[in-house]
């Protein structure tokens, strides 16, 4: 098990990335919820972790900003060591591909991919060794989705990203894997699905594993059955 420290999610005003922080919390880790504006709510999902007897604090950076990613580590370094890294912050718009410009191309990439970069740089000095990375990948990556081609292609990079640092990063001693929601998971027991997507990223962090490349796919059908299918690569 990692030394105790600092879990940063990104994205964590709100659902997915809410409910994961809070599982964190409860985990025993202090939490760094970021939030790119929506400070607001950052500060309730922090209330509800310390409600809970958990330690947290709220960190607002845009992650597409190389230096306000600088910043915010520079903050949380204050706190401790992040041990846990979860990239949840996405940009999820709809259109179809026919419609989509070169603006909305990039945003979509900067948030996705360029934003897990740049904090898997950051966080790297204190994650070496026994720290984890965890990156949310959404059913877009493995499933692809007509409307959302450009997050489809952000997601499947940052699975590649996933593999990759698996492999770069294992005689380091730091796991690095991804979870993915089922394709059904935006169905009608969405939070049953969140509750299990954080669990298993709690698994993850918190639990003795061996270092190695894994992406676990958690699927729901439409009664809210969740199945977990952990591959080795």
């Amino acid at each position: 098990m990692p030394e105790p420290g600092v879990a940063l999610v990104t994205g964590a005003g709100s659902g997915l990335g809410a409910v994961i922080a809070e599982r964190l919390g409860r985990a025993g880790l202090t939490v760094a919820v970021n939030t790119r504006s929506r400070t607001g709510d950052a500060e309730k999902v922090v209330a509800a972790i310390r409600a809970a007897g958990g330690r947290a604090f709220s960190v607002a950076a845009d992650v597409t900003e190389p230096a306000a990613v600088k910043l915010m580590f520079d903050t949380i370094a204050d706190h401790g060591r992040v041990r846990v890294l979860v990239n949840n912050a996405s940009y999820r718009p709809r259109a179809a591909f026919a419609d989509i410009t070169e603006e909305d191309w990039r945003k979509v990439h900067a948030v996705t991919l360029d934003g897990a970069f740049s904090c898997i740089r950051n966080a790297l000095p204190t994650l070496i060794p026994g720290g984890r990375v965890v990156n949310i990948l959404g059913r877009n990556a493995l499933d692809g989705d007509p409307q959302r081609v450009h997050v489809s292609a952000a997601k499947y990079g940052l699975l590649g990203l996933t593999r990759a640092l698996a492999v770069s990063l294992r005689s380091d001693g730091v796991a690095v894997n991804a979870v993915s929601p089922g394709i059904d998971c935006e169905g009608t027991d969405l939070e049953h699905c969140r509750d299990e997507i954080a669990e298993q990223v709690a698994r993850l962090t918190v639990e003795p594993t061996e270092v190695t490349g894994t992406v676990v796919r958690v699927d729901c059908d439409g009664a809210g059955v969740v199945s977990a299918i952990t591959r080795d690569y």
